[in-house]
């Protein structure tokens, strides 16, 4: 095997760096520590493992992930789908202690981690061709208000996390009434800060110098006895590298770890898609699934859980200046620190400064410029982005991303089921073929109808072929010649080849010949192999249009038509 594939996309990321971005990325590492903190304990405590070991998870991940991954700016970390599933699952299986729950989750980090370099060596990673770019920027913005949303509550400090949001105004009428006046009051003066820093002082580390200076409040003034929810003790030291234990239930741990491999990378790369189109990468999805795998190798090593790409740690990142992996090395190796030296030192740390940061994070996701071009250029594709938006918020990230993708294949699937037809013609003095319609100038070819058909032929549109061929006909009179222009086709199914030989007979029983002019790869397989080409004729097959219509102007010459 070419080690190549595995090594090669995480080293070229590390070329061109220079003392400014290397300084930019490690103020952009720090701002990802201070979110991926509180983050990881949450996730880890959600799904009844450890609190400790959301912290390994993002350590071992982001270190992982950055000397293998593709992308320049991603961060990887525990993700909201993809850890309430390893929850189902776990809980699924029964395993209820938390050291036995923390054993299966590391196992099935592993086993992620192993299949994605598995599906890295069989190129699946095409599959993430699907996801278009309408969809990828409405599930950012979709990101971006589910993100902003959850903020709300810490930022009041009136209680549970708002869920829902599709009930808005009695959230907010909630959130506004059961505000706590301390906590609201600190989360809108640290919202003001990180706004006139990047008003002000747009390249100073805001969210480092609001994690310090809240921090210092909050000790000073010691907010905790004021109401104000703190970041509280955090677990210390650091893993060991161990094995994954043993399971009872082999088959129903690997098919749980199969549907995890699914949601996490289709989670992964829809957030490394996004991103890469606010920084201008190209995602290879193969090569990201190198990345992905040994994040999860190296969490499930380390003792963490299934991570992927992390949209608010990313955020984070991307709005702190980040241009290159240093910025997770310089997040895990802070993350590393806290956890080995200085879990104390952070317990003062405000709920509502994070709270805040991820809120402007958020705000940086929307991509308004990106909704205005699809707007000028396709409406059907500026809803396919609301439908991801909207699917996001609603369904979540992968409800959403599926809802939308699958809105898109049926348009696919409709476009491509009625395609676009046109009758040619010359514009007087001129050789060039035209469409008739667009050009009322032009003329048909004398005695001669040209027809373009612009799809390939498939199972599912062979009905409309059909019909709108005996429409043509009907218009065409007593044409000598009908060319059928077949340059748009590349492939041909059996359906395909049956309306064609439709076709065929249809106009012998108009005494018309019939020409098929361009056509390419399989159509042209499926011709020889049908016995089509025979039947139409070879001299009746040209490799383009301009050729079926120079020979019918010599055969007219040569027989011109009775009077």
């Amino acid at each position: 095997m070419n080690l190549k594939l595995f090594f090669q996309p995480g080293l070229d990321r590390w070329r061109g760096m220079t003392p400014a971005s290397a300084r930019r990325d490690a103020m952009a590492g720090l701002g990802v520590a201070a979110v991926a903190l509180p983050v990881g304990l949450a996730y880890a405590t959600m799904m009844g493992l450890p609190a400790a070991s959301g912290l390994w998870a993002a350590i071992a991940g982001m270190l992982g992930y950055a000397f293998f991954g593709a992308s320049r700016v991603l961060v990887v970390g525990p993700d909201t789908a993809t850890c309430t599933l390893i929850a189902a699952t776990l809980t699924g299986l029964a395993i209820v202690e938390p050291e036995a729950r923390l054993a299966a989750a590391a196992g099935m980090a592993v086993v992620v981690g192993m299949g994605c370099l598995l599906a890295r060596v069989f190129r699946l990673g095409v599959l993430a061709n699907l996801l278009s770019r309408p969809v990828l920027v409405g599930y950012m913005a979709g990101v971006a208000v589910t993100l902003a949303w959850a903020q709300l509550a810490i930022l009041t400090g009136a209680g549970p996390r708002p869920a829902d949001l599709l009930r808005p105004f009695e959230i907010l009428t909630r959130l506004v009434t059961q505000a706590h006046q301390a906590t609201l009051a600190l989360g809108v003066l640290c919202c003001a800060f990180l706004g006139a820093v990047r008003w002000w002082r747009p390249h100073w580390p805001g969210p480092i110098l609001l994690v310090g200076l809240s921090c210092l409040l909050s000790w000073v003034f010691n907010l905790p006895s004021w109401g104000i929810a703190v970041v509280g003790d955090i677990p210390a030291g650091l893993p060991s590298l161990s094995w994954p234990g043993d399971f009872h239930d082999v088959p129903g741990f690997l098919l749980g770890a199969g549907g995890v491999l699914l949601v996490s990378f289709s989670s992964g790369i829809v957030t490394a898609r996004s991103f890469a189109t606010m920084s201008g990468e190209e995602v290879d999805p193969n090569r990201e699934l190198v990345g992905f795998g040994a994040a999860n190798l190296a969490s499930g090593l380390f003792q963490g859980f299934v991570v992927t790409g992390a949209d608010s740690r990313t955020a984070v990142s991307l709005n702190a200046g980040a241009s290159s992996p240093l910025a997770s090395v310089v997040a895990a190796l802070a993350l590393s620190a806290v956890v080995a030296l200085a879990t104390g030192a952070l317990y003062w740390l405000p709920q509502p400064a994070l709270a805040a940061i991820l809120l402007w994070a958020a705000i940086g996701l929307v991509q308004w410029q990106a909704f205005r071009q699809l707007a000028r250029v396709s409406r059907a594709e500026l809803m396919f982005a609301v439908l991801a938006a909207v699917g996001v918020v609603a369904f979540g990230v992968l409800g959403g991303v599926i809802t939308a993708v699958t809105a898109t294949l049926m348009y696919v699937m409709y476009v491509t089921a009625n395609p676009r037809d046109a009758l040619l013609g010359r514009v007087p003095g001129d050789h060039a073929l035209c469409k008739l319609h667009l050009n009322p100038e032009a003329e048909p070819v004398p005695e001669t109808v040209i027809w373009l058909f612009e799809s390939s032929i498939w199972f599912f549109n062979a009905d409309a072929f059909r019909r709108r061929a005996r429409d043509v006909l009907a218009l065409a009179g007593r044409a000598r010649w009908f060319v059928l222009d077949a340059e748009a086709m590349t492939h041909a199914d059996a359906d395909a080849v049956e309306a064609l030989f439709a076709l065929k007979r249809d106009l012998d029983a108009c005494g018309t010949e019939m020409m098929i002019a361009g056509g390419h790869g399989w159509f042209r397989m499926a011709m020889e192999r049908s016995g089509l080409i025979e039947a139409v004729g070879r001299d009746q097959v040209f490799f383009c249009v301009e050729q079926a219509v120079e020979a019918i102007e010599q055969r007219r010459q040569a027989s011109p038509s009775p009077a």
